[in-house]
């Protein structure tokens, strides 16, 4: 048994603290979430790096990796795609973390479904949650002889990089789709990696705007789901300009709604954004689906 030492009494007693400081503001009825959310984001990452104390670290100049024995194989190329996202991320979205970036490698889908709560049919090769990328090794899921230009094309560091660096910039002040298309359309111009299957072509009936923002993880067809979000990114971006995709993230930043962000960059309403965006993205989606 592992002796509890000073230390991890402290990084308990601080994750306490901050678990309380969040429980009594959050009572307050005004709108706290500008600085009440890294506050709560801070909490997340002191418990999963605590709970993830045992692993093996292995640290580069933007990253800390923790990491099972069993991955050790895996670690270098790990690294290798984590640095080699944080420059083409940041340069997109504008802006650096100050704190290295915490990765936790989990070495297969049952770890990392086990420390989400995921019922047995859930599974991802990345996750970005509370100030934290959490991933599936890459000994779980590519091909044996697969390159490490292989992982960093297809694996999820860009994508999920992107997820965090926009939390931090935005305070969690964005919906759910939003955040999607953002990591999807940096992907796609980084890697020039876009997802595409049988079940997310569009030449079917597609989820309407309400629909996307109201239930974006419900929604029956997640593949659908995750590629309308990306039209809809591209389309503010190749229609109306990458400069009016900042202005956007900007006015999220400020703490303005995604309705406002929208209407004060492109000078449309919501209602004509969600037929615009989908009937652009009916004509200009189809790229992949050869």
């Amino acid at each position: 048994m592992r002796n509890v030492t000073h230390t991890d009494m402290t990084v308990v007693s601080a994750v306490i603290g901050l678990i309380f400081i969040v429980m009594f503001f959050l009572q307050i009825p005004a709108r706290p979430q500008a600085w009440l959310y890294p506050v709560v984001r801070k909490a997340t990452m002191a418990k999963i790096d605590y709970e993830t104390r045992g692993l093996a670290e292995r640290e580069t100049a933007h990253f800390v990796i923790k990491y099972s024995p069993a991955d050790a194989e895996s670690i270098d190329m790990v690294a290798e795609a984590a640095e080699q996202s944080y420059t083409p991320v940041t340069k997109a979205l504008g802006y650096e973390t100050r704190e290295k970036t915490i990765i936790v490698m989990y070495h297969d889908k049952a770890e990392l479904r086990k420390a989400f709560g995921w019922s047995g049919d859930q599974s991802a090769m990345g996750v970005y949650w509370g100030g934290v990328i959490q991933l599936l090794s890459p000994n779980a899921w590519m091909k044996k002889g697969d390159s490490t230009e292989e992982f960093i094309h297809s694996g999820p560091m860009v994508h999920e990089f992107t997820h965090l660096v926009f939390d931090h910039m935005t305070n969690g002040n964005y919906p759910r789709w939003f955040t999607e298309g953002l990591a999807q359309y940096v992907e796609y111009r980084v890697n020039n990696y876009e997802w595409v299957t049988a079940e997310n072509r569009f030449d079917r009936k597609l989820y309407t705007m309400q629909e996307l923002d109201d239930s974006f993880d419900d929604l029956p067809n997640q593949a659908l789901a995750y590629r309308q979000s990306l039209a809809a990114i591209r389309y503010i971006s190749e229609v109306h300009g990458e400069g009016k995709l900042q202005q956007v993230i900007s006015l999220l930043r400020e703490g303005k709604g995604i309705d406002k962000a929208i209407s004060q960059s492109l000078g449309m309403d919501y209602a004509s954004f969600d037929q615009a965006w989908r009937a652009w993205g009916i004509q200009n989606m189809k790229n992949y689906e050869r």
